[in-house]
């Protein structure tokens, strides 16, 4: 039997979580939960390029199959963003952008996390765990707001230009992987036989900013890198896409390492049976899907990540084909570890949806904001809403709007808006509904005079100062 959760209204929560990262003696922990998290983050990881989720053109994920197979995998899970410290600000509180306050990567400083929503690991740091995080990158950095909670946050930079001799590398915005997991060990060499809970955050993926040492290199690619071309890679350019997907696999194996890493580590301290280990994305990546690179829109491959939970209280060998989303993480662990649940959360425990064959898909709200003129051609604003089969995404800026069914077209490749126009109406009056639009975020260009009445009868207009088309 799982613990019952008890619910608190999130002011209280959030000001019980700030005393307990600055108390003095931690409260007794409860026997019959987890006594560790460890929460690792693979940065930009596609979920269809892991074995353990069908990957199978080579090996890139040994460990965390391990994991999958000894726990509980989702198979369809879901960020809310894929900008990583949007996505992070939600599974972190259990809250949406608009609400938990990061909305873009670009507007550092100026948007942190709201002092009203919760904070997962303030929550366990209270309930008397250390908590400690360890971060490869900016996007993951305190300036966000994202230490809420973390009694140490280790995200200093600095250092990385110098390791590497970099000299045009002033703020030193990443580092590898290996690195910053051996800031982690170092960390649970002295604080590992006591509670913890820590977040170990990979950026490998991400870009070739980076690559491994030249020896795992050269073991797991099938083409031979120039002998210039050392840890740092950001100056090779891979000749084919082929090329680019090998290299990017590759740095998924080598963040599979440093996992394996911290698992071990577990082992040699005595206290893996009462860790739990959380391994999940923040987003994915394109590959010229929808004639894009990076990420930063809303497609399925950015927005569809892995998410596994091994340890103390999970089900295991067990997948959930349910859709679920990343904003779940929050309350699903406070029922793990027995933890008060704060009030007026925007997700849910997926626990009980384990076994259900009739449990239904859960509703997927996404969103990207962009500097304006970006360089890759972003638009400023996307918004999409998943809802059962159908996915709507709205384009402020350019007035776009894409529909499509997901059961017949899971690549996104058949804009269905001229043909269910009602579908995308009821799915456009969802998001205007839930706030997540403010003014200035609607645009109703595409919509006929008739669609947009049937708007302002429902209400979902609200303020918005828009005169129906002609």
């Amino acid at each position: 039997m799982l613990p019952r959760i008890t619910r608190l209204p999130i002011a209280l929560t959030v000001l019980l979580s700030a005393l307990g990262c600055t108390s003095g003696e931690a409260p007794p922990l409860n026997p019959n939960v987890p006594k560790n998290l460890l929460f690792v983050v693979f940065d930009t990881t596609r979920v269809d390029h892991l074995n353990a989720f069908g990957y199978g053109a080579r090996p890139t994920s040994p460990r965390l199959d391990e994991l999958a197979q000894g726990g509980l995998l989702l198979e369809r899970a879901y960020s809310h963003s894929s900008l990583t410290p949007v996505s992070a600000g939600s599974f972190l509180t259990g809250v949406l952008p608009h609400r938990h306050g990061i909305r873009s990567l670009f507007t550092i400083g100026e948007e942190t996390l709201q002092e009203d929503v919760p904070s997962l690991f303030g929550m366990l740091g209270e309930a008397g765990r250390a908590t400690a995080g360890f971060v490869s990158a900016k996007p993951m950095g305190s300036h966000y707001g994202l230490n809420r909670g973390f009694q140490v946050y280790e995200d200093d930079m600095t250092g990385t230009k110098d390791a590497f001799a970099i000299e045009r590398f002033a703020d030193a915005p990443q580092r590898p992987g290996d690195v910053t997991t051996g800031l982690a060990l170092d960390w649970l060499d002295s604080n590992g036989q006591s509670p913890f809970a820590m977040m170990v955050h990979l950026f490998d993926a991400h870009d070739l900013s980076f690559l491994p040492p030249r020896k795992f290199v050269d073991r797991h690619l099938s083409f031979a890198l120039p002998e210039t071309v050392q840890r740092r890679g950001d100056g090779f350019q891979p000749k084919s896409i082929e090329q680019l997907v090998e290299l990017y696999d590759m740095e998924i194996r080598f963040t599979d390492r440093q996992l394996a890493r911290l698992l071990k580590k577990l082992d040699e301290l005595g206290v893996r049976e009462e860790t739990l280990v959380v391994l999940l994305a923040d987003h994915g990546e394109a590959f010229g899907e929808h004639n894009n690179f990076t990420h930063g829109w809303l497609y399925e491959e950015q927005l569809r990540v892995p998410l596994v939970l091994n340890g103390p209280g999970i089900p295991v060998g067990q997948r959930l084909s349910s859709r679920v989303r990343l904003v779940d993480l929050l309350p699903t662990l406070a029922q793990v570890f027995d933890l008060p649940l704060p009030e007026g959360l925007d997700g849910e425990s997926f626990l009980g949806l384990v076994g259900d064959p009739l449990a239904a898909d859960r509703d997927l709200y996404a969103e990207v904001h962009h500097a304006p003129r970006d360089p890759r051609g972003r638009e400023s604003q996307m918004f999409s809403l998943i809802s059962k089969d159908w996915k709507y995404i709205h384009h402020p800026e350019s007035g776009l709007h894409e529909l499509y069914s997901l059961k017949t077209d899971p690549q996104e490749l058949d804009n269905r808006f001229g043909n269910e126009g009602q579908i995308a109406l009821e799915l456009l009056g969802q998001l205007l509904k839930s706030g997540a639009l403010g003014g200035g975020m609607v645009n109703l260009d595409g919509l006929s005079e008739q669609q947009v009445r049937e708007l302002q009868a429902l209400g979902y207009l609200g303020d918005v100062d828009e005169d129906p088309p002609k």
